[in-house]
């Protein structure tokens, strides 16, 4: 019943995005991105309370599905909370604050510490993804097939990129100066490098 209901969904969701990008309604694909936020929040939350999550990794025939218990599964129930909240942000912005966003979000980027901001909350979910692979043991990976040795290389992967790209962020946001001076920096390598 609930794969019914989820592809009835999905199918709702594609006829409401092809009205949008036909009409080139904001409001519309909008609140289309908005009701995929408000399913990823509740899927989520629905995650955390069980401490199970099924994540499919394939679609077709030959489907796989990670499954996913105790802390995993919570790890993965944040990680679809943090991306419906932020797809349901988008949605407010491209509907209900659409001209005070627009200004919001190049004020935000222009600045270093938005760049920071940006990158310490991506490490965090690769941390995040990285401390799930490394925890989760074998067993969600049955039907996947997914080896030991590739678990546990991709979770310290994922692991070090994130705390690399945290570290980055607390320093642009601690010195918004830096990322000026990095650019400089870096431009005036590359001419070296091309002058000889």
């Amino acid at each position: 019943m609930k794969d019914k209901l989820l592809i009835w969904l999905i199918g709702v969701g594609l006829v409401i995005a092809y009205i949008g990008i036909k009409s080139k309604n904001p409001v519309v694909i909008g609140l289309l991105i908005g009701g995929i936020g408000i399913y990823g929040i509740f899927s989520g939350i629905q995650m955390i309370i069980s401490k199970r999550a099924d994540i499919p990794t394939s679609s077709g025939a030959s489907a796989h599905v990670e499954q996913h218990k105790g802390i995993s599964a919570q790890i993965w129930g944040i990680l679809f909370v943090v991306f419906g909240a932020l797809l349901v942000l988008i949605a407010l912005a491209m509907t209900v604050f659409q001209d005070s966003s627009r200004t919001w979000i190049e004020d935000f980027f222009s600045a270093s510490s938005g760049f920071g901001w940006s990158m310490a909350v991506a490490g965090a979910i690769l941390l995040l993804l990285g401390i799930m692979r490394l925890i989760s043991g074998n067993a969600p990976y049955a039907e996947t097939k997914l080896i030991p040795f590739e678990r546990v290389v991709g979770g310290m992967y994922f692991l070090l990129i994130g705390l690399g790209l945290i570290g980055i962020g607390a320093w642009l946001i601690i010195s918004p100066s830096t990322l000026k001076t990095l650019i400089n920096d870096l431009v005036s390598l590359i001419g070296k490098l091309i002058a000889g």
